[in-house]
């Protein structure tokens, strides 16, 4: 098998991941997007869409044992934490936003990088492009003014300065010219700008931290299965306070609102049936936040390992497993695209919280068509908490819908 760092330099980022398609699948073994796309790629080339329901099936098996493990929790420390972690296969770098226009429209925004390992070491090659990285980024804008929602990636390898991400002195992680980076000792600068068929995005971003990081399921260590080491660690920053621009078909428009960013890396395997997963990040106007999910089965039972995390008003944490909610689609939605349905607005109910919340989509089309199929959307959040009236906003995102239908060819 040639190598990935063999790769002609001149070739464009698509033909370099096609090319290297099957080494990419044995590289990847843990339950994220990441792991999605690029096992993706070893079925097909990346621009062809296929459900990820079909994917989700081969995350199962043994975790790559030349890499890390996420066995025990850590001591994070920033901002060398931001950065990359090369010794475990799989990262990403996940921003979503809620923001506002000053005549109160509404957007959404995500921006992600993500990074997988083809191999535990560096190879030993002269080349500027050699590398054992490969990187992936999506991008997207919800408008509501318009009722419109855009979606873009990009490939590339970590190497010759094209994509990659540091953590000291100073965090960035970058595809091109899309790129997050640190500006001040907590505050960050996104920059992305994307052009299509279906039109143009831009955004140009300033973040800044308002809490420590949150660390999720065990001081930061988030277990994916009940086999040791079979986890991850993940951790959040929340409700960053977020000015700039954003641009969508043209028109620009000044921005302020709250952004959210998710970091998470390991070397691990979905268990059991796994069909997909729905995620939630809900951030309340007053100051509590909520990360949940549930991790749908072939069975039609959710799986309990998934440890979301509730943060309460007061700072007070607690981790949230499946058992702590309960969930009820209200609504569907049919792409007109793929024709994959997604359920459309949710009740989520913390009974041990006095916690009653109905969430809508933003516009109910938020799915993106990249080089895999799967919704990431704004969200709308009202309801009570603790006999009180709440308000928010969140961001969705559904994987494992279709079941194999709804392939979407750019």
């Amino acid at each position: 098998m040639t190598n990935f760092t063999e790769v002609d330099p001149e070739m464009n980022s698509a033909s370099r991941i096609t090319h290297h398609a099957s080494r990419i699948t044995h590289a990847l073994r843990a339950p994220s997007l990441l792991i999605v796309l690029f096992l993706l790629t070893g079925c097909t080339s990346p621009t062809a869409q296929l459900a990820s329901a079909n994917v989700v099936a081969t995350l199962s098996g043994e975790a790559d044992e030349a890499f890390a493990r996420a066995y025990e929790p850590v001591d994070f420390v920033f901002p060398r934490d931001h950065g990359p972690h090369p010794e475990y296969t799989t990262e990403w770098w996940y921003y979503t936003g809620n923001l506002t226009d000053a005549r109160g429209g509404l957007y959404g925004y995500q921006l992600t990088f993500f990074r997988s390992a083809l191999a535990p070491e560096a190879p030993e090659r002269e080349s500027d492009f050699a590398a054992n990285q490969v990187y992936m980024a999506h991008f997207a804008i919800t408008s509501g003014p318009a009722n419109e929602h855009l979606s873009f990636d990009r490939f590339s390898r970590g190497a010759g300065g094209l994509a990659g991400a540091t953590g000291e002195p100073s965090y960035s992680v970058w595809l091109e010219d899309w790129r997050a980076e640190q500006i001040g000792p907590q505050q960050y600068r996104l920059v992305a700008a994307a052009e299509g068929s279906e039109g143009s995005i831009a955004l140009d971003l300033v973040l800044e931290e308002t809490r420590a990081p949150v660390l999720h399921g065990d001081r930061g260590l988030s277990q994916k299965g009940p086999e040791a080491g079979n986890a991850s660690y993940y951790y959040s920053l929340v409700r960053m306070d977020t000015t700039g621009t954003i641009t969508f078909n043209g028109a620009a428009s000044e921005v302020t609102g709250l952004s959210w960013m998710d970091h998470e890396y390991g070397t691990s395997a979905l268990s059991g049936d796994a069909l997909g997963w729905d995620w939630f990040s809900v951030t309340l106007d007053n100051e509590a936040v909520i990360m949940f999910a549930e991790i749908r089965t072939a069975s039609g039972e959710s799986q309990e390992i998934f440890e979301g995390t509730l943060v309460l008003p007061d700072g007070r944490q607690f981790v949230i497993n499946q058992s702590d909610f309960e969930l009820t689609p209200l609504s569907s939605w049919t792409s007109p695209i793929t024709g994959i349905t997604y359920p459309s607005g949710w009740r989520v109910i913390f009974p041990a919280y006095e916690i009653d919340l109905t969430i809508r989509p933003l516009i109910p089309d938020q799915e993106m068509t990249v080089a895999f199929t799967y919704y990431e959307g704004s969200t709308l959040i009202e309801g009570i908490m603790a006999g009180e009236a709440v308000r928010g906003r969140g961001y969705v995102e559904l994987t494992g819908y279709g079941g194999g239908s709804g392939e979407y060819q750019r």
